[in-house]
């Protein structure tokens, strides 16, 4: 009779195993696929304009409380441009009107994607024309009081981002992006303790999706179909303010051939991070339908070696392609349950 008992609740045990662990690998994949899609939460009409405003501090008051157990809350860094105004309408491959005003609403519907991410605690947006802040202004964007503009006075080089990062953002977790990437999922398994200690940042080749006006997906130099040396989206916390030999190196145009090149070999040999390209965790979508680019750029990393421009895909900590311990050995927690317990009755 005990035996019995005892395999009966053996079997019980097994059972809630086994549901749990399905239950644990298929719910979070519903809940994540569209994170950015949830529901809005909060919405305000205007803006923050950061010109005399004071530096974020989102640290807890409680000094002992470790970046791990702080709540997860992301800092999106881009730019917003008025693409039919100076000088965002020069030297494009597209000059008639109705196109460059298909290419802004792309950029916004971006821009949206970017504010309804629930962990997107604030979008700043460097912005170099008066009549693009107005537009931002006037538009009657969901989640609007996430947006933080700050005003440049030309086109933005990656210098404008690393000094508002230095100013505004230090010990922020940031993901600095092209104006046209928006997150997606797999961000709530960023380690903030794990990118401070280990002076680690991520360099992210981007995905793409069916999107409003065609599908991005399946393009060749896209995360999970080829890696071209590709990189749209950096990931990284900035413990300790950048030396101005570092800025100095950044003091160039984005839009030019190479910009992301140079810039990874900035952050891995005058910044000395550890860089990793987890794209397959921690997806980010290009939305670029409407095929406008700039038609003169020069080329700025002629002089780096182009071994040393970029990341290939890699895991959460390390360059193989697997997730950091924390989440893996969550996942398989039920699945070493129930090799123990099949072990004993057996």
């Amino acid at each position: 009779m005990v035996m019995f008992k005892r395999r009966a609740y053996l079997k019980f045990i097994f059972v809630s195993g086994a549901i749990l662990t399905i239950y644990g690998f298929i719910w979070p994949k519903a809940v994540l696929k569209n994170r950015y899609d949830f529901p809005i939460q909060k919405d305000e009409s205007h803006i923050h304009v950061t010109t005399n405003s004071p530096p974020i501090n989102e640290k807890s008051s409680n000094e002992e409380q470790t970046l791990q157990k702080e709540e997860l809350r992301i800092h999106v860094l881009t730019n917003y441009p008025l693409m039919s105004e100076k000088p965002w309408n020069e030297g494009q491959t597209e000059t008639n009107i109705s196109r460059l005003w298909q290419r802004q609403e792309e950029l916004e519907e971006t821009l949206q994607k970017n504010l309804n991410h629930t962990l997107v605690t604030a979008v700043h947006l460097l912005v170099n024309q008066p009549l693009a802040e107005q537009r931002l202004g006037e538009q009657h964007f969901h989640n609007k009081h996430k947006i933080f503009v700050h005003r440049i006075n030309a086109l933005p080089k990656y210098r404008d981002f690393f000094d508002y990062v230095n100013d505004r953002l230090q010990n922020q977790l940031v993901v600095m992006m092209n104006m046209d990437i928006y997150i997606g999922e797999g961000f709530e398994m960023i380690n903030k303790t794990f990118l401070a200690e280990y002076n680690t940042s991520y360099v992210l080749t981007r995905h793409g999706r069916q999107e409003k006006r065609c599908n991005m997906g399946g393009k060749l130099g896209y995360c999970g179909v080829s890696y071209f040396g590709s990189h749209d989206a950096y990931i990284f916390m900035l413990t300790q303010p950048l030396d101005e030999s570092v800025l100095a190196e950044l003091d160039y145009d984005m839009n030019v051939l190479g910009a992301e090149n140079k810039l990874i070999w900035v952050l891995r040999n005058k910044m000395k991070r550890r860089l990793l390209n987890p794209c397959k965790y921690l997806k980010t979508y290009h939305n670029h339908c409407v095929d406008i680019h700039g038609s003169v750029r020069p080329r700025i990393d002629e002089e780096i070696d182009g071994k040393d421009g970029g990341v290939e895909p890699s895991g959460l900590t390390s360059k193989g392609n697997h997730l950091n311990k924390s989440f893996y050995y969550g996942q398989n927690f039920f699945i070493v349950q129930y090799i123990i317990i099949t072990f004993w009755i057996g």
